[in-house]
């Protein structure tokens, strides 16, 4: 494409002058940059502006030592594509939600006031910079007294803590009903408890029980659980679906009530119990809990209980 005068309408003109000014501008401080004093915030400055008067004269070596000092000095990085610069790392106006680092978000559940909060966030950033002055050993001793006091567990990789508790947070609760989250919440606890006794198999039971009766997903590293994958809990049931819950589980329908194929019903349901009869403890296990609730309610026969106390039922 090409103009005569190099004039290729408003808008393409409006476009070229903005890369052109973009070009010339220097670097500037993002919005999402940690506070500075204007003392270091003009000395930052006079540095950048320097390694690109390096870059520009292709001293690569200058220009990289420079970068390295700011980060190590005062913790700055430096985006070249956007011409900004930033102590933490976190750059606002690149869309991404980066947040800067030493600042940790809280994850999970745990009863805590305000001011223990806020002492547990100023901890955490003196232990940032301790961390970034390798001062390990102050860094650990923070560590461990919050530990101590507030049973706080620190993931430096993902910049998260959490409270370690029996109570999972709950980030998505899908469809379930407020029976259904307290039932779900009680069987955490109870999980909770069986992994600190390492009793890792009734643990795992419990897990499987909540993930194949409601959908639930458990992140034991943030302490959270969500319904994935469910529009409807299968715990709850309306009148019409149940009949009053003595301690078996059988579903009512029109069918039942129907006198015709009675005796045919009746020896498919014994071709049922046979058919479970056979089968062994070990194929038993492998079985989702909703499907071996299925066979006990064919057999007539209670679905409360682990997994294992299902298996042995079929067993019996």
């Amino acid at each position: 494409m090409w103009s005569v005068g190099g004039d290729f309408g408003e808008e393409h003109n409006a476009r070229r002058d903005l890369a052109h000014q973009f070009s010339t501008r220097g670097y500037i401080k993002s919005k999402s940059s940690l506070p500075l004093s204007p003392e270091d915030e003009t000395y930052i400055q006079e540095q950048i502006d320097e390694r690109s008067t390096a870059k520009r004269d292709r001293e690569f070596q200058t220009a990289d030592d420079i970068r390295q000092n700011l980060l190590e000095e005062y913790d700055v990085s430096i985006n070249d594509k956007m011409k900004i610069w930033s102590v933490g790392g976190a750059f606002e106006e690149t869309g991404r939600g980066d947040k800067p680092r030493g600042v940790y978000t809280r994850r999970g559940g745990g009863n805590l006031s305000e001011e223990v909060l806020q002492e547990i966030q100023d901890l955490l950033a003196e232990r940032y910079d301790h961390k970034k002055n390798r001062d390990f050993d102050s860094a650990d001793a923070i560590r461990d007294d919050l530990e101590a006091r507030y049973d706080v567990r620190i993931d430096d990789r993902s910049s998260e803590w959490r409270i370690e508790t029996n109570e999972y947070f709950a980030a998505s609760t899908g469809n379930l009903s407020q029976e259904d989250i307290e039932f779900v919440t009680n069987k955490l606890r109870e999980r909770f408890q069986y992994k600190r006794d390492r009793d890792y198999d009734a643990a795992d039971e419990i897990r499987d029980e909540l993930g194949d009766s409601f959908g639930v997903n458990i992140d034991d590293r943030t302490k959270e659980w969500k319904v994935v994958a469910m529009e409807e809990p299968q715990h709850s049931a309306s009148f019409d679906e149940k009949v009053e819950d003595d301690g078996f589980d059988f579903k009512v329908s029109e069918d039942d009530f129907k006198e015709d194929g009675d005796e045919e019903e009746v020896e498919d349901e014994g071709e049922s119990i046979a058919e479970d009869s056979s089968l062994t403890e070990e194929e038993l296990s492998k079985l989702t809990v909703v499907t071996l609730k299925e066979k006990l309610r064919d057999a007539g026969l209670p679905v409360s209980g682990r997994k294992a106390e299902l298996v042995a039922r079929l067993l019996a």
